[in-house]
């Protein structure tokens, strides 16, 4: 059974996370110290407001993670707010833990008051289409090409 949490509610995943987000982006984490990784993971600690993260749970155990934060990218910040920082474990993709983190972050976006929420992403595309979202744009973002998605909640 997949369990979905407040990070703010697991602060022990905090290590595990830096480790992972390390591992999967090590271009953009190679000037950071794991101690300032951890900091970002404590901000998005809280259950109200921006940023928020969210956990993935299977059978107690961290499967994967997302987070409903300010923007869908820094060079697009007209585009808000936005679900990013989506990761499942290798073992743990295609079983339902991303669809069921994104559908929780579309789920807080509209308990926080949100009509469309926005995402950038590059290989998430099936599940944000499986679920109704709509390809806005191909943008840049530094060296990637990503693809901009919004969802409307209020459908």
């Amino acid at each position: 059974m997949i369990e979905i949490a407040f990070l703010a509610d697991h602060l022990e995943a905090i290590p595990l996370l830096t480790r992972w987000f390390r591992a999967q982006w090590p271009d953009y984490y190679a000037e950071r110290t794991a101690a300032d990784i951890a900091q970002d993971f404590y901000a998005e600690a809280q259950r109200e407001g921006l940023p928020v993260r969210l956990v993935a749970l299977r059978d107690g155990q961290l499967a994967g993670t997302i987070t409903l934060r300010e923007e869908a990218t820094w060079t697009l910040p007209e585009y808000r707010p936005g679900l990013g920082g989506l990761l499942v474990t290798e073992q743990q993709r295609g079983q339902g833990v991303g669809t069921k983190l994104v559908r929780a972050g579309m789920k807080l976006a509209l308990a926080q008051g949100y009509a469309t929420v926005y995402a950038t992403t590059v290989n998430a595309r099936g599940i944000l289409e499986r679920l109704g979202w709509k390809l806005v744009k191909e943008v840049s973002h530094g060296d990637e090409r990503l693809l901009l998605y919004g969802c409307d909640l209020k459908d």
